[in-house]
């Protein structure tokens, strides 16, 4: 009997794997197909775009934000896969009045998606193993060479007009910091995500700045906008830098891979520093993180 605890301190005690699964979380969705158990999905959100080759049959049940909560209760699954921060607790009181299990993860460190990666696998009785160790494999990466290296001050934005930028309080906070960030913005006494105007960026001076393509997205005319603003190093010494919004925002099946992508831009700014050369750990088939990204959050 499949047992954990979710991040709302509620048991979900199945008394067996889950077969019919409703995901409202785009990481639930990768991960659960990444398993091999995509067939379990009987509904997942409009914005459950990868693999592709899945979920495009899937039915679908709304956005993260706003899911037909009458849809989901008639398709009666064992198990609803919920997030803290993306999904409306409205949403899953609704659900769970109607006396469905709902798991809600909040993934904010790298350490953490290792563990929900974990707790998803119980409920399902899925095998994450590649995953979960991939992670494991470059935390420990990460780890080892925080020793030597020098840390670089950096920015990740995720919004523009205004400029809104990852805290420490976040999963993208945790990633620059794993790799070495002293993130400008690491105080959330100003929210998760505080907003910035240029002016105080530049004050803030970062020597690399991340944009990723979602929730924002970014494109090449926004980081010259960046690269041209010379009172800020990230500016005058060309450190700007797009990447995938996936990789950044979607924890699970991408962490690994993210966390080599960010250590990997940082390395950019370390003058005179090479990182040890490292393997990005090999992706479970159907898995494609070169996906058509989305303009605007829900």
């Amino acid at each position: 009997m499949p047992s954990v605890v979710d991040a709302t301190e509620t048991e979900i005690d199945l008394e067996r794997p889950a077969r019919e699964v409703v995901s409202l979380v785009p990481s639930f969705t990768e991960l659960v197909c990444s398993m091999r158990l995509g067939s379990r999905l009987v509904g997942v959100t409009r914005f459950c775009v990868e693999p592709a080759e899945v979920v495009t049959a899937i039915r679908k049940v709304g956005g993260t934000k706003n899911p037909d909560i009458e849809r989901i209760i008639r398709l009666n699954p064992q198990l609803v896969l919920a997030n803290r921060e993306e999904n409306n607790e409205e949403d899953v009181a609704a659900l769970r009045s109607a006396g469905l299990n709902v798991y809600v993860g909040d993934v904010r460190t790298a350490e953490e998606a290792r563990e929900e990666v974990d707790k998803v696998g119980r409920l399902l009785g899925g095998i994450s193993m590649k995953t979960g160790e991939a992670i494991d494999e470059a935390l420990e990466e990460q780890r080892h060479v925080a020793r030597m290296r020098p840390r670089v001050r950096a920015a990740a934005l995720i919004w523009r007009n205004p400029y809104m930028a990852a805290s420490g309080d976040t999963y993208i906070g945790d990633l620059m910091r794993q790799c070495g960030a002293i993130n400008v913005c690491e105080d959330a006494s100003r929210g998760r995500y505080p907003r910035l105007s240029l002016t105080e960026l530049i004050a803030l001076d970062p020597e690399v700045i991340l944009l990723p393509s979602e929730p924002y997205r970014f494109r090449e005319r926004h980081a010259e906008e960046l690269l041209a603003q010379h009172g800020m190093s990230a500016g005058r010494d060309g450190h700007v830098y797009l990447c995938d919004g996936q990789n950044l925002t979607w924890w699970g099946i991408r962490t690994a891979a993210a966390i080599h992508e960010v250590a990997g831009l940082l390395d950019h700014a370390r003058a005179g520093w090479q990182a040890e050369a490292a393997m990005v750990p090999e992706l479970p088939p159907g898995l494609n993180l070169n996906v058509t990204q989305q303009d605007v959050v829900e």
